[in-house]
């Protein structure tokens, strides 16, 4: 089975605290190890969101390039989705039910059956990403980028996400429940966070395609 991660930092590896490090015990290169027999397709981009748009760097508007990811690596069993924490950044001023319905514009996309001559349409799994910490509301100075709003809708966005998928009928984990950001930078997930979520990940994923295998 093909499988395609689309995600931020959280899926490139980024390492907490380490400015630039990618970790390789990231859930991703996890996820092969636990499922040797699939082809796990990682796309974690550093800043990458839902629908927010930076208009420093573009290309991290997820909905933008999502076109270019599905198109790029047809053919696709499942698509794994975990966005929505830089969506949180206050300049974006979040709302997790506006986050959310960018998960849902992924959906109706992946979903599309006229993306491409023999496109086989893909299971999809949406994850809520890890909630920020609280203590990143006391660290202005070094992560700025968030604030109060940031955070309180950091805790909302799994029931906005669960509430998409259920009315789309695709399948959904909550990161929130196994795994939790680090406390060197409240964003990031550590490689004991990385380790709980892609068994996590990897169980719903059995539950998802090997099912589909057996049919």
């Amino acid at each position: 089975m093909r499988i395609l991660c689309i995600g931020d930092s959280n899926t490139w590896g980024y390492v907490p605290g380490e400015d630039g490090v990618r970790t390789d015990k990231r859930w991703t290169k996890l996820l092969e190890d636990l499922r040797p027999n699939d082809t796990i397709i990682e796309e974690g981009l550093c800043g990458r969101t839902v629908i927010a748009k930076d208009t420093i760097v573009p290309v991290r508007c997820g909905i933008d390039t999502l076109p270019i990811l599905m198109l790029s690596h047809v053919p696709v069993d499942l698509v794994i989705i975990m966005l929505g924490t830089n969506d949180l950044k206050k300049q974006f001023n979040p709302s997790a039910k506006l986050i959310a319905k960018g998960i849902e514009e992924y959906i109706k996309y992946i979903r599309n059956p006229h993306l491409i001559a023999g496109y086989k349409i893909p299971k999809i799994l949406v994850v809520s990403p890890a909630p920020l910490r609280d203590e990143i509301v006391d660290r202005h100075s070094l992560f700025g980028e968030f604030d109060e709003n940031s955070l309180k809708q950091s805790k909302f966005l799994a029931q906005t996400f669960k509430e998409v998928s259920d009315k789309y009928e695709v399948d959904f984990l909550n990161a929130g429940r196994v795994a939790e950001t680090s406390l060197a930078d409240c964003i990031h997930l550590d490689d004991k966070n990385h380790e709980k979520l892609a068994k996590y990940i990897a169980s719903k994923v059995a539950e998802v395609l090997d099912y589909e295998e057996a049919r």
